[in-house]
């Protein structure tokens, strides 16, 4: 009726628009949801977690305590700042490894809200990287909400006030092994000494975190600078991120080493998605999903995950080999007979390709027959 008011409470709420979709999901597909959203946001622990949990913890330890103890808590009674770079190849499992240990953790609650008051923020390191860029990412990630991009000159000053207003102490940056594609001589000396500026700064030092791939270390050698006079500002600046920087590394899949944390985490996603993985008893078949992951943690249960989820499609509660060749075929539009679920000779194909990252240059050179990536079963 025209003139009628409508009160506030009759408006209705604008919700997620993804929690929208889901809410006209059939009770079959909701069910199917609800189940695969637990099972892909499972973890399975290892020790290389109590290792990270033990250099952050570290970091925090250095970050607690004052220069003069007889004087109270204040921005001008802090430590300089120190480093955690964590170096892993690509699905190893770096990013999941770390939310696992920011979860519910009494150090970082409501780690991910803007407006929780966590002290450990996290940006994701854009490509190309260079200064504006890595400082308008801090900004935005210290929750600064801009839709101009800001000249390098601002970006930094504003950033670094955003953070000590919010009291921010600890900054994570992700996918740091996009600053050693910077070519630009100038532009790495920059990063360098923003860097060590941000952990020796006088007003608010911070602590990092670095995490990339393994060409990251290229960021802690002498020649990242190349032709840099040793007395140089910016030399300095890298001798002083070195010394501050400690290192947690993942290391590949060990079938033999790690076949505790295996047998762990098979029963884990067993249990959670209602199936059977006895597959997974056979030697050859962990041998062959290794080799499929590129022998990463984190590719090694994407691919059970996905494995799963074709699994229950098709109504059965056993994984089977097919239900991993699927698996493998959705997430590299590989063709069939580079498939390792698909084909005997499984160890002599390179599976690199389920590591590729956005930013790697496209490989143009021919892996063989291209054509539509094949499912083992019929269409039935």
């Amino acid at each position: 009726m025209a003139g009628t008011k409508t009160t506030p409470e009759e408006i209705p709420l604008r919700s997620d628009p993804a929690k929208r979709l889901r809410d006209l999901l059939g009770p079959k597909t909701r069910k199917h949801v609800d189940l695969m959203e637990k099972v892909k946001a499972h973890y399975v622990t290892t020790d290389r977690d109590e290792r990270l949990k033990t250099e952050i913890e570290v970091m925090i330890e250095n970050a607690v305590q004052r220069l003069d103890p007889s004087r109270p808590y204040g921005a001008d009674n802090r430590r300089e700042g120190t480093a955690v770079a964590i170096v892993a190849e690509s699905g190893a499992g770096k990013t999941s490894a770390m939310r696992h240990y920011l979860k519910n953790n009494p150090f970082f609650p409501n780690y991910g809200n803007p407006d929780g008051g966590c002290p450990l923020i996290t940006v994701g390191v854009k490509s190309p990287c260079n200064l504006r860029n890595l400082g308008m990412g801090t900004l935005r990630a210290a929750g600064y909400l801009a839709r101009t991009e800001k000249r390098e000159s601002e970006a930094w000053p504003m950033a670094a006030y955003q953070m000590q207003d919010q009291e921010i102490l600890f900054v994570a940056y992700e996918e740091a092994q996009r600053i050693i594609q910077q070519a630009n001589r100038t532009e790495r000396g920059k990063v360098i000494e923003t860097l060590a500026g941000l952990m020796t700064d006088t007003v608010w030092p911070l602590h990092l975190i670095l995490s990339g791939l393994p060409r990251l270390k290229a960021l802690f050698q002498d020649s990242f600078l190349e032709d840099a006079k040793p007395d140089s500002p910016e030399r300095k600046a890298h001798i002083t991120l070195k010394r501050r920087t400690r290192f947690v590394e993942f290391a590949p899949i060990d079938l033999k080493a790690d076949r505790k944390d295996i047998d762990s985490g098979i029963e884990e996603y067993a249990k959670l998605g209602g199936v059977s993985l006895k597959l997974l008893k056979e030697g050859e078949m962990r041998a062959r999903l290794s080799h499929a992951a590129a022998y990463q943690f984190g590719l090694f249960w994407d691919l059970t995950t996905l494995a799963i989820d074709a699994c229950l499609r098709s109504g059965r509660k056993e994984v089977e080999l097919d239900d991993y060749a699927d698996g493998y075929a959705t997430r590299t539009m590989e063709p069939v007979e580079l498939n390792p679920f698909a084909v005997d000779h499984w160890n002599a194909i390179d599976t690199s390709i389920i590591q590729r990252h956005p930013e790697d240059q496209i490989d143009t050179k021919p892996r063989g027959k291209r054509s539509k990536p094949e499912r083992r079963r019929g269409d039935d």
